[in-house]
């Protein structure tokens, strides 16, 4: 393929240079297509006042990473003011403490182990070793089939990691899953951006793999890219509804800032390393800031509903970290990082903003939300029925500034039962069980067969440090009932890829 492409001009005086535009462009098209595709058939009246979607998800943002969180180290005023304006939840919680469990646990609506996804998607041989399927079902309902089949003109953009990478050459396109168009990274097949400059290796391998038209590219210039793309997008889809899925890697060690954002924050970290992670933060939310502005300049923003999150806490890597040191990225005091069970690990904070359709500036304390959630939320926000299999429930109700105050108990799993422990953070104190059951204020954590519990109320005690397994039996006993029960129920991996079954 080509070699890197010049520096492209900044985001908002169009990003890219000609060649990498063209074939962006080609990318973008649905599989198949022509730029002469007609559009979709024209949806209702009803349908009509339906809002655009955009789904923007970081990789390893901690909990406390944006200054609306307490980040005092750099701003992030951009997202900072989409949270003022809007609905931000303070209990909302990953599908998984990794990253290709957790999105397929967001786009799905279904618990990730119960679709084969315990850990990330790798080589064949540790995706065998680990129990974990090699690429996401594309029969399972998604949130993007779901918006394609009610008239929504869907793509996806950014990291995919659903399968796709490594030597694993034959999974299926983002497109198989309900995307009309797709453009990814590495961890994904189908037209995409190879990275030159950070962990080379895993480019090459997906170059190597070939199955779709690729170009080389420096990390600190993708969320520039996809942003572009994602204006390109929106621009030939005004005249309907949208659905984008813009899934960044910015705060994923390692990190590439750009020189004029690292220069802006230089001294303010720990470490160097946390000097590079702050400006990239600082990078993202300006580009994202960029974004937003030329959505409403578009007169888009009106009525668009804009979700974003992370996929699990900040980084904790042996490789990097350890002998007491901290790994970039802040938790606010939570215990548990990337890799953990605890909630350092797998909350997040929730925006939540469409203009004129919600009550601005809300924080909710109260509300229990789950990535699984996405979808029957989604679903019922446009008027239709969530799939069959989906064990979300719908958060629709904080947009009007109501508390979700009851809900089923939530699970999580981190590995699966009899298999080796996919991965562990660097500090001891941050290693979790493997499994885990929220009900309510109470939380339960526990290893394989339920050996090893923990229980800990996270109303009264949310950095886990008073272990109440001991001296509360009865709860402690139900919730390790429900929790293995849970286990009980998930199907086994199969390592051809057969057909998993449908109940969750």
């Amino acid at each position: 393929m080509a070699a890197s492409l010049p520096a492209p001009r900044p985001f908002a005086r169009r990003a890219m240079t000609a060649a990498a535009m063209a074939l962006a462009a080609a990318a973008m098209l649905p599989v198949g297509a022509s730029a002469q595709t007609p559009p979709k058939a024209p949806v209702s009246a009803e349908a009509g006042k339906r809002p655009n979607i955009l789904f923007v998800l970081v990789d390893d943002m901690g909990f406390g990473d944006l200054s609306v969180m307490g980040n005092t180290k750099v701003d992030t005023p951009h997202l900072d003011k989409l949270a003022r304006e809007g609905v931000l939840l303070n209990q909302f919680y990953d599908p998984a403490p990794i990253c290709s469990s957790s999105r397929a646990g967001f786009l799905t609506g279904r618990y990730p182990a119960s679709v084969g996804f315990v850990a990330i998607t790798a080589s064949r041989a540790r995706n065998a070793e680990l129990g974990q399927a090699d690429w996401l079902d594309p029969d399972l309902p998604t949130i993007a089939r779901l918006l394609d089949d009610a008239g929504y003109s869907t793509a996806h953009i950014g990291k995919w990691h659903l399968g796709g990478g490594r030597d694993v050459g034959d999974a299926p396109r983002p497109t198989a899953y309900g995307f009309d168009q797709s453009f990814t990274t590495f961890e994904g097949l189908g037209p995409r951006v190879l990275v030159s400059d950070e962990e080379r290796f895993l480019a090459e391998q997906s170059d190597a793999l070939g199955n779709g038209p690729r170009f080389w590219e420096i990390k600190t210039r993708l969320t520039d890219l996809y942003c572009d793309m994602t204006v390109d997008f929106v621009a030939q889809h005004a005249d309907e509804p949208w659905f984008v899925n813009l899934w960044l890697n910015d705060i994923h060690d390692p990190w590439a800032p750009d020189d004029e954002s690292l220069a802006e924050v230089m001294g303010r970290g720990e470490s160097s390393d946390d000097d590079r992670m702050l400006a990239s933060l600082v990078k993202m939310d300006r580009t994202l800031g960029r974004l937003f502005d030329r959505l409403d300049q578009m007169g888009e923003l009106d009525n668009t509903l804009i979700l974003f999150t992370s996929d699990n806490g900040p980084s904790s890597l042996d490789r990097y970290y350890g002998g007491g040191k901290s790994a970039p990225g802040s938790t606010t005091g939570l215990r548990g990082r990337k890799f953990s069970l605890y909630e350092g690990g797998i909350r997040q904070p929730l925006i939540l903003h469409w203009r004129g359709h919600m009550k601005g500036g809300t924080r909710d304390q109260t509300t229990i939300g789950h990535g699984v959630d996405f979808l029957p939320t989604i679903a019922s926000i446009i008027g239709v029925k969530a799939p069959a299999g989906s064990v979300g429930i719908d958060l629709s109700p904080v947009l009007e500034g109501r508390p979700v105050t009851e809900r089923p108990p939530v699970f999580w799993s981190f590995g699966r039962e009899g298999y080796p422990a996919v991965a562990k953070p660097s500090e001891p104190h941050d290693v979790s069980p493997r499994f885990a059951v929220r009900d309510g204020d109470w939380k339960l954590l526990a290893n394989d067969g339920g050996a090893d519990a923990e229980l800990y109320n996270i109303a009264r005690d949310p950095a886990e440090s008073t272990d109440l397994a001991a001296t509360e039996p009865g709860r402690h006993a139900r919730l390790l009932a429900k929790l293995k029960a849970w286990l009980a129920r998930l199907p086994s991996y199969h390592r051809a890829m057969e057909k998993l079954p449908p109940a969750d």
